[in-house]
């Protein structure tokens, strides 16, 4: 495999892997990472522990002793994904940085597929790869592929192509050459998940301000990780939380890219509050979840979306001022 244009340290790849009391997880996507065909590329791992409790430590210096290689433990004791993958920024040494998560399995040819997209095009500033779900236990029916997106499927198909924002990689997957993070920052640290909320949109608010930088953002089918789904995410619960969390996401995401006067934040608070309590659909007392509160998966996730929406839409509206204040 050629090598990526080396940097004063001769590492070409740094792979960041942010973990936050997963040991157990982390360790199995460890032990991915050895089977992962090096080659001839320089490449270093680098796992940042967000400020674990658990034995995450432990299990990094345990893979660092039985594998060798080079191998970074970086501690980020701020709680949350932004303030990890920020540190992991400033720890890599690599030219290109990638970022997976910690709770899942490589190909093993994802590196040589990860470097030879660099190789090919030379002028993508990011990459997308793709991300197929591995579910631990029966997939409900109302699971479709089309929820997959909140399982990490990346469901762009399996052409390469160019992505053009909105579309955007997902966080599970994904790289950038070094200068991209010279350019336009790091991750946001207003939005992304802290310890078990489940607040997003850092990456899509990324991916907004390489749009505006004119960068160029690819997606590369072969870079192919597995990405792991415990059966209690496979829970209706669990889906009707995670999209009350992007609903709360939605409105952060638009506050820090196109901020809304307390007018509408007001009145989007008011309608999507009227939706959550009402149903989606035309009024009529069936609609109403305060009296029929059993309705299929799928209501109730429009009916949590709203709720989100409405939420940190009135938040927005009440720390309208607070909010001004701290930007000027």
């Amino acid at each position: 495999m050629e090598k990526v244009h080396e940097n004063r340290d001769g590492v070409e790849i740094s792979v960041v892997v942010c973990t936050y009391n997963r040991a157990d997880m982390l360790e199995e996507t460890l032990r991915s990472w050895g089977s992962v065909e090096k080659g001839e590329c320089r490449v270093e791992l680098v796992v940042v522990d967000n400020n674990s409790t658990d034995g995450t430590r432990k299990v990094v210096e345990t893979f660092e002793k039985s594998h060798g290689g080079d191998l970074n433990y970086v501690f980020e004791p701020n709680p949350g994904l932004s303030f990890a993958r920020n540190k992991g920024i400033k720890a890599a040494r690599g030219r290109i940085i990638a970022f997976v998560d910690d709770d899942i399995y490589f190909r093993e040819d994802w590196l040589q597929a990860l470097v030879s997209v660099f190789q090919r095009h030379p002028k993508t500033d990011g990459v997308g790869g793709n991300s197929i779900p591995l579910f631990e236990g029966p997939r409900p029916d109302w699971l479709t592929d089309e929820l997959g997106m909140f399982y990490g499927s990346t469901l762009s198909g399996e052409t390469e192509k160019r992505m053009v924002f909105p579309e955007h990689p997902f966080g599970v997957n994904m790289a950038f050459r070094r200068e991209v993070f010279v350019r336009v920052g790091g991750f946001t640290t207003r939005l992304g998940r802290i310890k078990t909320s489940l607040l997003s949109n850092e990456e899509k608010e990324l991916f907004y301000r390489l749009h505006q930088a004119g960068m160029f953002v690819l997606y590369a089918p072969d870079i192919v990780v597995h990405h792991r789904v415990p059966k209690e995410r496979m829970d209706q619960q669990w889906i009707i939380r995670r999209v009350f969390w992007q609903g709360i996401s939605k409105v952060a995401f638009t506050q820090l890219t196109n901020r809304q006067g307390r007018f509408t934040l007001l009145r989007d608070a008011l309608i999507h509050g009227k939706r959550a309590v009402f149903g989606q659909r035309p009024f009529c007392w069936k609609n109403c979840i305060l009296l029929y509160p059993r309705q299929e998966v799928k209501e109730q996730m429009k009916t949590a979306l709203s709720l989100g929406i409405a939420r940190q839409s009135l938040i927005e509206f009440i720390n309208f001022d607070v909010n001004n204040l701290r930007q000027e």
